[in-house]
């Protein structure tokens, strides 16, 4: 008799956990992932003279992850069936190499996270990186810092703004059109640097 209610127990506590699967709810496949190419990148007309760490970018909840936020009123809603292919601020970054390292001239770009020796660092912040209802335009803004990675000095401090209109009202359509702005911010950041990085002495020289 003990055994038989056992059995019937277990039996209780098996249909309980597989009513409880049963009601998870269906995880929503997105119907594109949206990148940033390495080609669609664009060189600095300026040399990139010194060596230069892109670190992550800093950014809200609001931007932080693989949705992409859109701008309602007074409040952030995300596109629904649309996603970034990582999240906003490891594309950010990976763009911003991208462009860093197309450049001409001696030095090189790489991620801060890789722990490498180098001259300067590159911090920012994402402030917007939104699309907007419809066919709305699409908005991002970053301010980004250079910093002597020695003696953690600001050498300068820019932000940049980019709009672009999707071709229509499509959620594929207004993601696509943030990419390509996106990459144009993170180009002009990329000219900032090579504009601002000098190039420096090798340890145990003087610099003329």
């Amino acid at each position: 008799m003990i055994m038989k209610t056992k059995i019937v127990a277990l039996a209780l506590a098996a249909t309980t956990l597989a009513g409880c699967v049963s009601v998870l709810p269906t995880p929503i496949i997105p119907s594109a992932l949206i990148s940033l190419p390495a080609d669609r990148a664009v060189a600095p007309a300026d040399p990139l003279l010194a060596d230069v760490g892109v670190f992550f970018p800093e950014s809200t909840r609001a931007f932080a992850s693989a949705d992409i936020a859109v701008r309602d009123s007074q409040e952030l809603i995300y596109l629904s069936d649309v996603r970034w292919a990582d999240t906003a601020p490891a594309l950010m970054q990976g763009a911003l190499v991208n462009s860093l390292t197309k450049a001409g001239g001696p030095g090189r770009a790489a991620p801060g996270q890789l722990g490498a020796q180098t001259d300067y660092d590159v911090r920012w912040r994402v402030v917007d990186m939104s699309v907007g209802k419809g066919a709305s335009p699409v908005r991002i803004e970053v301010q980004a810092s250079i910093l002597d990675s020695g003696t953690r000095r600001m050498i300068a401090q820019q932000s940049f703004t980019a709009e672009g209109s999707p071709s229509e009202a499509s959620a594929r359509s207004r993601a696509a059109a943030l990419a390509i702005v996106a990459q144009k911010v993170a180009d002009d950041v990329a000219a900032f640097v090579t504009k601002t990085v000098k190039a420096k002495p090798a340890p145990g020289t003087q610099a003329n």
